[in-house]
């Protein structure tokens, strides 16, 4: 059970009386702890076979959130009364369950992948000639989709647009996606809603589910909220920050959403304490959050716990080839410092951190993972791990992609979506067997999400996470903010972008960009991003951090 002890604050919001709540909770001030809790004090009030629903947004949120429900409550009651599902994987269990409702085929109905749609959109530019118009017809479906429409209504709304080579791809990739009676992401979420919008289905979740529980609230879209308040009637609990709100690209619409989760909740409950991130870590934090809104700065819960208040720094490099070499010597210093520290590097865009990743391919002092690759996440190589020792010695890589594939939940797209691009990867190495091919993985931990060693990623995908150290770099005009974000309410999500990269750190932050870089026509001068300046820093040399860590490594030392 957990040892861990709620705060004031957090105590209030675990168990107010409200049916209906809103918590805001910044990063670091124990959202997921409360919400555990929450789900366990929900449970006081269940009726009979009822139980708590709790939606996330991804794979890595919902592990997350088990594994603290199991401190709170205990495995056997964790997995009989708390039921927790990210949106998509919901999504297919509704379809699943009910699709034959509204005409779906279910005996071969085909579950999607991120690549599906951007294959399908490639194969159809193909057969058409020409090309630019992929990402707005991958705009104009999901735009769409975001409506509870049949598929004939789809086809009629992509109609009714201006004709364009766009409106022409989306329509020609949908009628083949409906003909392979195949199913993209989008087409989850809209015969989900479509589903539960329809009162007799709506009545078998509202009567199983007593309670919901929905992290990051400011990421919902119009539809996702739909489907988390159809679902539960008598008790709705959201959480999340919006200053940390990152998605509208992706459809979340959180000044709709907000609006319409105070209509029914009142005034929120107010997190301020952080117990993540160290006091010069908070400052750091607090200069860009504070732009954002004045009002939202965070103190430390627990400044005492960090030797010399923690580490901040900003530094300035020549070009991204001295930043590559300084990450790895940064990191290499941590991790001898403090062998079991995490040591996130984050960048906004995958290209900019490229140089940094082929800096760490031949590292090996320190372990590495990159967060784009599933063959490096810890749950999925375990899990192909544990079938393959128990498959016949001669099974092929193919024998246990099935196997791995078919011990799966069937909803759970994200996990089977991983095990797939997993195995593509370990087709790659030319094993004759399975259990060869599965020798050639990197051992990792999966009990930890974030284990020691670095952590490659980008701005999206560490949301949620947290990290001992954070080098989050590239602080650039042009990458952070991007091209296309630099102004509008485009150019205030970069900034938020921003916030939720630097508030993934714990113990020390480090944040950098360059003066030159590589551009189409040798190397040319780059602007420091309009951020730069405001950001609140300890340190700005390199000599300041490894002296700061050599600081850290004696303490250790001692205390051993």
């Amino acid at each position: 059970m957990s040892v861990f002890v709620l705060s004031e604050e957090q105590y209030a919001a675990a168990t107010s009386e409200k049916n209906h709540l809103l918590i805001v909770a910044p990063p670091g001030c124990g959202k997921t702890e409360v919400l555990a809790h929450r789900a366990a004090h929900q449970i006081g009030l269940l009726k009979p076979n009822q139980r708590v629903l709790a939606l996330t947004f991804t794979k890595r949120a919902r592990a997350n959130l088990e594994e603290r429900l199991r401190s709170v409550l205990g495995q056997t009651q964790a997995r009989r009364q708390v039921v927790v599902r990210n949106f998509h994987g919901f999504a297919t269990q509704v379809v699943l369950a009910h699709g034959r409702t509204i005409g779906l085929r279910m005996d071969d109905l085909e579950m999607p992948k991120t690549s599906t749609m951007r294959r399908a959109m490639e194969r159809a530019m193909e057969t058409a000639g020409g090309g630019g118009a992929i990402y707005e017809a991958e705009r104009l479906l999901a735009e769409i989709k975001r409506a509870p429409l049949s598929d004939a209504e789809v086809l009629e709304a992509i109609d009714q647009r201006q004709r364009s080579e766009a409106t022409l791809l989306a329509a020609t990739v949908e009628r083949s996606r409906q003909e392979a009676n195949q199913l993209h992401y989008d087409d989850l979420l809209r015969h989900a809603q479509r589903l539960l919008r329809i009162p007799a289905v709506a009545r078998l979740y509202q009567e199983h589910f007593g309670a919901v529980l929905v992290d990051e609230f400011q990421d919902l879209s119009l539809q996702q909220f739909d489907i988390s308040i159809l679902s539960c009637t008598d008790r709705r609990t959201f959480a999340g920050d919006p200053h940390q709100g990152i998605y509208s690209w992706a459809g979340a619409a959180p000044a709709e959403v907000q609006a319409e989760i105070r209509r029914t909740c009142g005034d929120p409950i107010m997190l301020r304490e952080s117990y993540r991130s160290s006091p010069m870590v908070l400052e750091a934090v607090n200069s860009i959050s504070e732009q954002v809104d004045p009002e939202s700065g965070l103190v430390s819960a627990i400044p005492e716990k960090w030797p010399g208040g923690g580490c901040s720094a900003a530094l300035v490099l020549q070009d991204q080839a001295a930043e590559a070499a300084l990450a790895v010597r940064l990191a290499t210093s941590i991790h001898r410092a403090v062998p079991d520290a995490s040591i996130g590097i984050i960048a906004r865009a995958g290209w900019r951190r490229k140089i940094i990743d082929a800096a760490f391919v031949e590292q090996t002092d320190v372990p590495v993972r990159r967060w784009d690759l599933a063959i490096e996440d810890p749950a999925t190589v375990a899990l192909i791990q544990a079938t393959v020792s128990v498959l016949p010695r001669g099974a092929t890589v193919n024998d246990a992609r099935l196997a791995v594939l078919d011990s799966l939940d069937p909803a759970d797209v994200d996990a089977r979506e991983l095990i797939d691009d997993a195995f593509d990867i370990l087709e790659q190495s030319g094993a004759t067997t399975a259990r060869a091919a599965v020798r050639s993985i990197r051992q990792t931990d999966p009990k930890q999400v974030v284990g020691p060693g670095v952590h490659l990623l980008n701005a999206h995908t560490g949301k949620g996470q947290q990290f001992d150290w954070t080098l989050v770099v590239g602080l650039e005009e042009g990458h952070l903010p991007g091209k296309r974000n630099s102004c509008g309410d485009a150019l205030d999500e970069e900034q938020r972008v921003l916030l939720v990269m630097l508030s993934r750190a714990r113990h020390g932050l480090i944040v950098t960009r360059v003066r030159m870089s590589d551009g189409q026509y040798g190397m040319r001068s780059v602007d420091e991003s309009r951020w730069w300046s405001a950001i609140k820093a300890r340190y700005s040399s390199e000599e300041e951090i490894q002296s700061y860590i050599e600081e850290l490594r004696c303490l250790r030392t001692a205390a051993l």
